[in-house]
């Protein structure tokens, strides 16, 4: 069995495109998606209907959930460009349906393959930073109530791995739509839809990273185009995947 995961959209349909043209030349059987579909990127309708077009199981990310809440106040907690990020997030709240909402208020908390356990951050948080600095006492908690799938994936960091013990396995396959990394003094986003394969042995579940590079001009000039706040900064945020 081979089943393909992806997520960490946020509304950027030039990812999804390259991903999902890239993930149907490799035969999956199956598909899930991990959440954080629309929020922050120019398309959240398109990659709303996009996703939903494809009939997979969605797990609600937290972007997600708070697509769905009312309209927040800007808050400042200290962090660079916070402003600008929260002015995106109010802006994407406006720009859905009401039939495009009712499929984000559809998507679930957790989704069950056989042997194979889907969610966004944690089984108990959505965000829930999972990885390699995760306290091992924490893994023991999760894994003594959530254990018996031999292999985890989850999203929400943005960033691809792969953690293995005793044949079970927790991997996570990075972003479609906003994955990150440092170049210099500074973290830049890059045009690089990121998603996972898992081929299902005798030994476990195998995963596949798989990198997509799409066309950097494609996304700004969405972005420009899109009315969204604060474009031109947001597309000076971004560098070419190849």
């Amino acid at each position: 069995m081979r089943v393909a995961i992806f997520g960490d959209l946020h509304g950027n349909l030039p990812a999804l495109t390259a991903a999902l043209s890239d993930l149907h030349t490799q035969a999956p059987d199956a598909l899930v998606c991990l959440g954080d579909v629309a929020m922050d990127g120019p398309w959240p309708g398109d990659c709303v209907d996009r996703i939903a077009a494809l009939g997979c199981p969605v797990v609600r990310g937290n972007a997600d959930r708070m697509l769905l809440e009312p309209p927040a106040s800007f808050r400042a907690r200290g962090f660079p460009d916070e402003r600008a990020l929260h002015d995106i997030s109010e802006w994407s709240k406006t720009q859905l349906s009401t039939a495009q909402r009712m499929l984000v208020s559809a998507y679930r908390a957790l989704v069950e393959l056989p042997d194979l356990l889907c969610f966004h951050g944690s089984p108990e948080r959505d965000t829930e930073e999972l990885g390699p600095a995760t306290p091992r006492l924490r893994w023991d908690t999760l894994r003594a109530q959530h254990g018996t799938h031999l292999g985890w994936t989850g999203g929400h960091t943005h960033r691809a791995g792969h953690l293995q013990q005793n044949g079970w396995a927790y991997i996570n396959p990075g972003s479609v739509g906003l994955p990150f990394e440092q170049r210099g003094d500074r973290y830049v986003n890059v045009a690089r839809a990121e998603y996972l394969l898992l081929d299902r042995s005798p030994d476990g579940w195998l995963p596949t990273f798989r990198r997509v590079p799409y066309a950097l001009r494609d996304l700004q000039r969405g972005m420009l185009a899109s009315g969204m706040p604060h474009a031109g900064w947001l597309a000076a945020e971004w560098v070419s995947g190849t």
